[in-house]
This record gives C-alpha cells, sequence and structure tokens, in this order.
C-alpha cells in the first residue's frame, strides 16, 4: 500500500465496505488514531468503557452521522497573521459569528423532519457541523440540503454517511442542539 496507487484503491474499499456496514448497523469506532498492543488490552479497554459505549448505542440508535465542513470566501483571503485592533478584531468576529449562525438557521430549518441532533465545531477558517440522521431518513436528509439551494459566499461540503463517532460522548468539546 506504500504507492498512492494502492492507497487510493484500499481506500475506496475501505469506503464501500463501510457503507455497506452502514446500511444495516451502526458501528461505533474509538477516535483515531487508537492504537491497541493486543486483544487482552482491547478488552480492557471495551471493559472500562462499556457502560459509554452501551448509553451511546441507547442514545444513537438506528443512526449515522453527516458531516458538513463549510468556508467562506472572505475568510480564505483573511490575513490572519496580520494583528489588527481590538475593534476590528471584534467587527470580524462578529461578522464570523453572524454568517455561522446564517448557515446554523439554514441547515437546521431544511433538514428539521430528518435530523435528531446536531453537533457544531469552529476550527482556524472553516465550521463543522455533524448531523445525527436516524437510518431511513438518510435520502430525505440529503434532497433536503440539495432543495436549500446555495448561499453567496460559502462553500458547503457534505460528506457521509459515517460512524456517529461526534455522538459517542456527550457534548464533549462542542455545541449540542437536540431536536
Amino acid at each position: 500500500m506504500g504507492e498512492s496507487e494502492g492507497l487510493k484503491k484500499a481506500q475506496v474499499q475501505f469506503h464501500q465496505v463501510l457503507r455497506e456496514i452502514l446500511v444495516t448497523t451502526t458501528p461505533i469506532p474509538f477516535r483515531f488514531p487508537t492504537l491497541l498492543e493486543s486483544e487482552a488490552v482491547l478488552a480492557q479497554r471495551i471493559a472500562s468503557e462499556q457502560e459509554l459505549y452501551r448509553t451511546a448505542l441507547a442514545r444513537i440508535g438506528e443512526a449515522v452521522q453527516y458531516e458538513m465542513i463549510a468556508s467562506w470566501a472572505v475568510d480564505e483571503q483573511t490575513d490572519l497573521a496580520t494583528p489588527v485592533s481590538g475593534s476590528e478584531y471584534r467587527k470580524r468576529r462578529q461578522q464570523v459569528l453572524a454568517r455561522i449562525a446564517a448557515m446554523d438557521n439554514k441547515l437546521k430549518s431544511v433538514t428539521a423532519d430528518s435530523v435528531r441532533e446536531w453537533r457544531a465545531r469552529q476550527e482556524r477558517k472553516t465550521h463543522r457541523w455533524f448531523a445525527l440522521v436516524p437510518r431511513d431518513s438518510r435520502e430525505r436528509f440529503v434532497a433536503s440540503l440539495r432543495s436549500a439551494g446555495p448561499s453567496e459566499g460559502v462553500r458547503l461540503r457534505l460528506s457521509g454517511p459515517w460512524p456517529p463517532s461526534e455522538f459517542v460522548t456527550p457534548g464533549a468539546n462542542v455545541e449540542s442542539t437536540k431536536f
């Protein structure tokens, strides 16, 4: 797998297998990267976190995760390394928060009938939303996003379905909104 072509083929195969698994069940992966030395260490790890996984599976149920990554053209052109005054920083920050709030409202309003829970995380120049979608609502979820149309100045990339790893730990370092 050292060659890029072999690696690419392995990634495609992995994603195909993962999608087949997600059609029938809800796997909960370990956080990446997780390296365990032996089967005994794996058993210990699972035993020590058994209640976390049991609670998560009961809460998550038959759902998958989708991820949306938003970036704004205006933020891509901003030089974050150049010092700015406090008032300029506050002005920029308010603009960023307003853009995020507008996108957040749009996403939640167009998908309200197909998303059980949202989580979000701000990164340096992007914002990520994670949607917990019941397995039987996947097509409706994607269709509702497509029907919403584009938003000016924002690029929104959708990926998934994925195992619902963002929803395993309750609200750890992310905002959470339940519907």
